[in-house]
């Protein structure tokens, strides 16, 4: 019995693992399809939640494919 829950938590930190090495898509993050990536969507991310400010060149709260261009992962 014990070994069947290492085996199971072993395969879910893999799955999570795999999940956390996904790329970051533009696509990906604009959830609504509006053409931008707003700050609650950027969320998903902890990278880009940190450079949001800096990334958004215009300062109009929202990122847009040109300024996204510059993430840096």
């Amino acid at each position: 019995m014990k070994l069947s829950h290492v085996f199971t938590l072993t395969i879910a930190s893999l799955i999570s693992t795999v999940a956390l090495a996904e790329e970051v898509t533009f696509q990906s993050l604009d959830s609504n399809n509006d053409g931008v990536i707003s700050p609650t969507e950027a969320q998903v991310s902890t990278e880009l939640a940190k450079q949001y400010r800096k990334l958004d060149s215009n300062k109009d709260n929202e990122l847009s494919p040109v300024e996204f261009a510059h993430f840096k992962k």
